[in-house]
Formats: C-alpha cells, structure tokens, sequence
C-alpha cells in the first residue's frame, strides 16, 4: 500500500504545478491591447506617450504596473484630472484593469508618458512597449506613430 500512495502523490503534485502553469499562461493571453499608438515627437523635444485601450478578459482584476521599451529608459503611467477648472497631470503608480472589461488610455485621461527619447519618434514608425502587470506577466505591443496634426493658422 505504501509503495501505492507515493506515486499516486508525486503525480497529483507534477499534475497540479502543470495545471498552475497553464493557468498563468493563460491569464496572459486575456490581456489584449487594441488601438495603441505613439504620438510623434514635437521637434526639439525628447517625449512623446502613447494611447491604447487595455482589454482583461479574465475574471481576475489586474494592474498595470509599468511599462519599458528600447526607446526610452523612462516611461511613466500618467493620468489627466479637471481640478478646479484647470487640467492636471499628474503620474500614478498604477492603473486597474477590471476583470471582463477594459481601460481606455487617451488623451485628457490615462496615457503613457515617454521620457528621454533616444531617437525623435517619426510618422509611421514601429514602436515597441512592455507593459508590467502586477502578477508577474508582461505583454509586448508594436505601436505605430502618429504624426502630429498640423493645424493652419489663417491671418487677415
């Protein structure tokens, strides 16, 4: 009986790590990315974000914790406020991406701040960004850049 019960135990327990880790690969798979983008860097200057919305299809909440990409070192999560009339921006350690719903990053709301460019960000370019979640996965997105939108002065 004893010669029974210890291999009965050891594939329980390889059954159930394997079943853990299909579980945590899974989870990254129901964080999907639609819509992202990089606004392209303004002349002269070394920032730029990027927009997105952040689908969680599982029934697990989740947050975004940070995120990183080859061309910058720094990149913050930030969020725009009304207060007191004034628009405010302001950086947050995190964002909650609810289970079975999504977050949209935007502009005057969440978006990410790209600091410190390595290179001006051009029109149509490829750009890619990790996003960090809080338990532990990563989520790779290849955003393209936006150009900026050049609006015409008219004098009389």
């Amino acid at each position: 009986m004893r010669n029974i019960f210890l291999p009965v135990i050891s594939w329980l327990i390889l059954l159930n790590i394997s079943l853990s880790n299909e579980v945590f690969a899974n989870e990254v798979n129901e964080i999907s990315v639609e819509d992202g983008y990089v606004r392209e860097s303004i002349s002269g200057t070394s920032i730029s974000s990027a927009y997105m919305t952040i689908k969680n299809l599982s029934s697990t909440d989740t947050r975004l914790v940070s995120a990183s990409s080859e061309v910058s070192e720094r990149i913050e999560i930030h969020q725009h406020t009304m207060v007191d009339g004034l628009m405010r921006m302001r950086q947050r350690d995190y964002v909650d991406i609810l289970a079975n719903n999504s977050t949209v990053f935007q502009p005057s709301g969440f978006h990410l701040m790209i600091f410190n460019l390595k290179e001006p960000l051009k029109a149509k370019e490829k750009v890619i960004i990790t996003l960090h979640f809080d338990n532990q996965s990563s989520l790779e997105v290849n955003y393209t850049v936006q150009g900026l939108k050049q609006k015409k002065h008219h004098h009389h």
